[in-house]
């Protein structure tokens, strides 16, 4: 029985092409038509080759790894990220390595600590704060680092996120054709940049559409802040009319909500209360938290998660070419509109 190994040469003569393209095609490291990676890939799951990770990381000076760092709450919509980063990374027969942090910035700067000794050749961050991916972008050094969802402006990394206004404008107008005239924005808080760049773009669709937008005292985004919101909205009679340093005097006919969670504590404590959904007041939310389910409770934004993984990979294998300009890009994606039961058909 032949016990040889076979050798990335025998992988270039199947797929009929060099062995340096056959290099190529297999890690990655320059272009290669999309065919010729195609056949290349073939021959060497035919053939069963296994390119020796240790040799080729003493020649190329890099451990074919990348390091995906996510928050520890993860719930089942950043599981789609992590499929398609890992399935993304497979194609050029890169390992993922796979660290959650907590939601203190330090947590975020060890765990970027313990994968730059492990020699990645990149990180993919989706921070649970912007001041965690603050300090990780610059505990990562000379590493390329992609941000994914939240992100920090600078001119060192790449960014993933949602195009904000397109999904806000999807929001808004989804409600304002259903009657909406005034909205309450519950679960965001205004001190924090990531939810004041959403309470802006809310605010600019809401104008354009002629309603009026406030904005509730902020509670936490998961389903006890909902619950808390919901009850605070009961107790000022919020759903009657615009609470309390909204403007004007138009009853609220419709809550915005930070996901899916605070959308489901509110939407509990009103019909505990009577107030019938969506017929009295229509409930939104921003971000889709099940986007495996096929049925909604609730209206929600699903967040591109596949395709931000798919780009995020992207960016960062463009970042470990040879020669590579280092010059930030931010790419956009938008969300998809899932109708449910709390807004009207």
């Amino acid at each position: 029985m032949d016990d040889e190994q076979p050798t990335l040469a025998d992988v270039a003569r199947a797929a009929g092409v060099s062995v340096a393209t056959a290099s190529r095609a297999l890690t990655g490291s320059r272009p290669v038509s999309g065919d010729r990676v195609r056949r290349v890939q073939e021959a060497s799951r035919a053939l069963g080759y296994h390119p020796n990770a240790v040799a080729s990381a003493l020649r190329l000076q890099r451990t074919e790894t990348v390091g995906l760092v996510l928050p520890r709450y993860t719930t089942g919509f950043l599981s789609a990220l992590i499929e398609s980063v890992s399935e993304g990374l497979e194609q050029h027969r890169i390992s993922l390595v796979l660290r959650y942090s907590e939601a203190d910035a330090q947590h975020d700067v060890d765990n970027v600590g313990s994968l730059i000794a492990r020699r990645v050749d990149g990180i993919i961050i989706c921070p649970p704060s912007l001041e965690a991916s603050r300090e990780s972008i610059a505990a990562a050094g000379a590493v390329p680092v992609v941000q994914v969802g939240r992100f920090v402006e600078t001119d060192r990394t790449d960014s993933v996120g949602l195009d904000e206004d397109r999904a806000t404008d999807l929001l808004v107008a989804h409600l304002a054709e259903r009657g909406v005239r005034s909205i309450l924005v519950v679960g965001l808080d205004q001190e924090v940049a990531a939810d004041s760049r959403r309470i802006r773009a809310l605010a600019l669709a809401a104008s354009a559409a002629g309603l009026e937008l406030a904005v509730a005292p902020f509670t936490a985004a998961v389903l006890e802040g909902g619950i808390r919101a919901g009850e605070w909205l009961v107790a000022e009679g919020g759903v009657g009319e615009v609470p309390e340093g909204g403007r004007g005097g138009r009853p609220v006919d419709a809550i915005v909500c930070a996901n899916d969670d605070v959308a489901a504590g509110v939407l509990a404590v009103l019909r505990m209360h009577g107030v019938a959904v969506p017929a009295r007041v229509q409930i939104a939310s921003l971000l889709d938290l099940a986007p495996g389910a096929e049925d909604h409770s609730v209206t929600t934004l699903r967040h591109p998660w596949p395709a931000m993984g798919r780009e995020a990979v992207r960016l960062l294998l463009d970042a470990r070419q040879p020669g590579h300009d280092r010059i930030a890009r931010r790419v956009t994606l938008a969300p998809q509109l899932v109708p449910g039961a709390s807004t009207l058909p």
